[in-house]
């Protein structure tokens, strides 16, 4: 089988010159100086692969009489055999109980629906699922306390009276935040002055 290659990383062998050993490859390769070089930069470089054992072996012999020490890498596919061991599951357990068995590892995305295996992100949307069920149950506890009120004939939640509060709120934060900004800038007035 052809699953050889042979391997050089720049070693020469004891007693050899460098600059010999680079014009023997040169001229064995029938590459530029450059390029033979290019052999001693350290890296390990594939010199020829798909070879058979006796090739590479006939190769390996030529570099070290040119002074190169080579390495010859094995890439047969290792085959193993493995006993497959199957289990029948001789318990009577009906399809409800199999379908939850199935579906016990998945998760339906509150956006798109999708079921997928439990992940962070929805595979098809790519909404954040936690997220998203936090704010579906913050959403589905407004709406529950919204028809409690309802029924109840309290007329605090109404829509006008959401939206004031909403807009006082939002007033009374951006106010807030304009009087903290407004204290920074002349304490650092009176640094700078």
């Amino acid at each position: 089988m052809n699953h050889y290659q042979v391997l050089f990383s720049g070693e020469i062998a004891e007693g050899a010159q460098e600059d010999t050993v680079r014009e023997n490859l040169a001229r064995e390769l029938e590459i530029d100086a450059r390029k033979a070089g290019q052999l001693f930069s350290g890296r390990t470089v594939v010199i020829r692969s798909r070879l058979s054992q006796q090739d590479a072996l006939t190769l390996q012999a030529r570099f070290s009489d040119l002074g190169a020490v080579c390495r010859i890498k094995d890439l047969t596919p290792k085959v193993e055999e493995k006993k497959l061991d199957y289990r029948v599951d001789r318990q009577d357990r009906g399809i409800e109980q199999t379908l939850r068995d199935i579906t016990a590892a998945h998760v339906e995305c509150p956006r798109c629906g999708h079921l997928q295996l439990e992940a962070s992100h929805c595979a098809r949307c790519g909404v954040d699922i936690a997220a998203a069920i936090s704010a579906q149950r913050r959403e589905d506890l407004i709406i529950e306390k919204k028809i409690r009120d309802l029924r109840v004939g309290n007329t605090t939640t109404s829509p006008d009276n959401v939206r004031k509060f909403q807009t006082a709120t939002d007033l009374s934060e951006t106010s807030e935040q304009d009087d903290s900004k407004g204290a920074k800038m002349k304490a650092w007035f009176k640094k700078t002055s």
